[in-house]
């Protein structure tokens, strides 16, 4: 990429070297480095995760095919999983020592269980641990997963970033790559990349999860690294999960050239095989045009290599590169959207605004997401909008989706700007408001010919109808001391907090994320919906991601560390608090549940998948 973007016409092949090859024989223990290594379509490279421990309480056989992590011990959960060394014996065989019992017997994977068992629960004081072999492929983390790749330019950008060393080990890749540009893995998905003799085809991005917070050496969990991730260059992921084209013998040293890009269709076709892990992937969009809507406000039309729906109210982020190799980021909320075509409008302020409007067509540009939940319900209620600025965005959205899905319910839309040729995309949402049968209305802050004023709150509730408040919804958008008063007004006037869809304008976190103690120790009974399984909350439960799996509630997660938003669930009734804050705040009423606990009695209810058009569901 350039300091703006890439240009689409050049898909110029990048050209490095394998640094080193890795295997993982027991999932979770030390890696073993090696100089080369078969890799077969379907299995992975030789050894590589053909072993777990499986926790007693878990049925898995003593030959098992994938199953989630959550059945074996694993360095997530179990940091001291570091200390375990593997050694490759002859026959195949593999033999696990402990750092903390260097005298005492090993475990070896032809031992009778029984034996196995008696070492094990010495060195972790568990019951019923025991080993088992993969049935066939290795017991990666995702099960269409071979063989992990890590881009060293990567972590070292990585590094300069958030001031801290990283070894390379924390990320349990099998092959490192160095010569390459920084993060330049982030485009690779769908593309072939050949190592040595052999071809790869990248298959996903690797979302990093909380077994990278443990150091390698000591098994201390001594960095939150997938919030640092996140803080740093707005997404979790780092480096790419691959499956073979061809048999291959692997070898270190080899040469790697990075193929050109997929064709589009067979892309799309490619990632619906694994549609429910594609929502956030960072990629590589199109600019298909930039847009001046005014003097200091600019719209960039992006086409979404993926084609993943985009509901009003969500948000994308983009990620721009740095002279010094790194990453920023910013996120804005999507303001249009047509065929595999949407559409951000910014206020040109900071650098990366700036950049963007340095863009033309054919340019390209890193973008993740989409993030967040859909700023309107499918129930029919009265809807009010109520923005302020470059606010006006998701109302602009929401009024879209409305007028496609000849949407008819009560409508009232307050904009509040400095006048109206300031008010960008204002004549679009008087249009699509008028056609939903919606009034519109313009507070002028500085109008010409008069003395400059702030909207109050019965400026607000003057514009609003009186006679639906109680079963109105909202959104606000805008800056945070505009939308709290607007909140405060709506709520005073008799609209449900749960019927408020709050979106403050918000900066990304930049301090090193830091784990907290919870506030208090309980207890607090938790209800998780649509179950309805009431449950309750101490301390030693942890955060209200881990009391739901005790309690057989699926709340999907990935990262576990408040950095990626799949664990989202709306906050019905009390309030939470963070043990991580996350990079970004999920939204109105929501809760990352992987970094939160109670403060009190709360109910959460989860969201129905994200890519499901709220209006649509009410137009077949």
């Amino acid at each position: 990429m350039t300091a703006q973007g890439s240009r689409a016409s050049a898909p110029a092949q990048a050209a490095g070297l394998v640094d080193a090859l890795w295997v993982y024989p027991v999932k979770g223990a030390v890696g073993v480095p090696v100089g080369e290594v078969d890799v077969l379509p379907g299995i992975g490279a030789r050894h590589d995760r053909s072993l777990a421990i499986a926790r007693g309480d878990q049925p898995v056989p003593p030959r098992t095919t994938w199953r989630p992590r959550s059945a074996f011990k694993q360095v997530a959960r179990d940091p001291d999983m570091t200390q375990v060394t593997v050694t490759v014996l002859g026959a195949g065989a593999i033999e696990l020592r402990h750092r903390a019992h260097p005298s005492g017997p090993p475990v070896r994977s032809d031992q009778p269980q029984e034996k196995q068992e008696s070492v094990l629960r010495r060195w972790f004081g568990e019951p019923g641990l025991r080993l088992v072999h993969a049935d066939a492929a290795g017991l990666w983390d995702c099960p269409d997963a071979e063989l992990s790749l890590l881009n060293l330019a990567s972590v070292r950008a990585l590094e300069a970033l958030t001031g801290h060393s990283l070894d390379a080990r924390r990320f349990r890749a099998n092959v490192h790559l160095d010569g390459l540009p920084a993060f330049a893995e982030l485009s690779w998905v769908g593309r072939r990349i050949r190592l040595g003799d052999y071809e790869v085809e990248v298959i996903r991005p690797i979302q990093r999860c909380r077994a990278t917070s443990a150091n390698p050496g000591t098994g201390e969990r001594d960095l939150e690294l997938p919030s640092m991730l996140a803080r740093a260059l707005g997404h979790p992921h780092l480096g790419v999960y691959a499956r073979l084209v061809e048999p291959a013998r692997l070898r270190a040293g080899a040469t790697v050239v990075v193929g050109g890009r997929p064709d589009a269709a067979r892309l799309v076709d490619g990632l619906r095989e694994r549609h429910e892990a594609t929502r956030t992937w960072p990629r590589e969009a199109e600019v298909v045009t930039v847009v001046r809507e005014d003097a200091r406000t600019v719209s960039v039309w992006l086409r979404d290599p993926y084609q993943l729906p985009v509901t009003a109210g969500r948000h994308v982020r983009v990620h721009l590169p740095t002279a010094n190799g790194g990453l920023t980021w910013r996120a804005y909320s999507v303001s249009g959207r047509r065929d595999d075509r949407l559409r951000i409008t910014v206020r040109l302020r900071g650098e990366v605004s700036k950049r963007l409007a340095l863009l033309s067509g054919g340019d390209r540009l890193l973008l993740s997401g989409p993030y967040g939940a859909p700023a309107i319900s499918p129930e029919r209620r009265p809807l009010y909008l109520v923005s302020a600025g470059i606010g006006i965005t998701p109302v602009a959205a929401v009024l879209r989706e409305m007028v496609a899905a000849a949407d008819r319910r009560s409508l009232c839309v307050l904009h509040v700007d400095a006048d109206k040729a300031s008010a960008a995309l204002w004549p679009e949402v008087v249009e699509d408001a008028r056609r939903s049968g919606g009034t519109a209305t313009l507070f002028e802050t500085r109008p010409a010919g008069a003395a400059a004023r702030r909207p109050t709150p019965s400026d607000v509730l003057d514009v609003l109808p009186g006679d639906s408040h109680a079963d109105a919804h909202a959104l606000v958008c805008g800056p945070a001391g505009f939308v709290d008063m607007v909140s405060r007004a709506l709520r005073a006037a008799g609209v449900d907090v749960d019927r408020i869809h709050a979106d403050p304008f918000l900066s990304p976190a930049t301090d090193p994320p830091i784990r907290r103690p919870a506030p208090g120790p309980g207890p607090h009974p938790v209800t998780y919906l649509p179950e309805g399984t009431v449950t309750t909350w101490t301390d030693a439960d942890g955060t209200l991601l881990e009391l739901a799996e005790q309690h057989g509630v699926a709340v999907p997660f990935s990262c576990r560390s408040g950095a990626c938003g799949a664990c989202a669930l709306d906050l019905v009734r009390g309030e939470v608090s963070y043990l991580v804050d996350p990079a970004l705040p999920p939204g109105s009423r929501a809760v990352l549940a992987c970094s939160a606990v109670p403060t009190g009695p709360v109910t959460l209810r989860r969201r129905p998948p994200p890519d499901e058009p709220p209006l649509a569901r009410n137009h077949p």
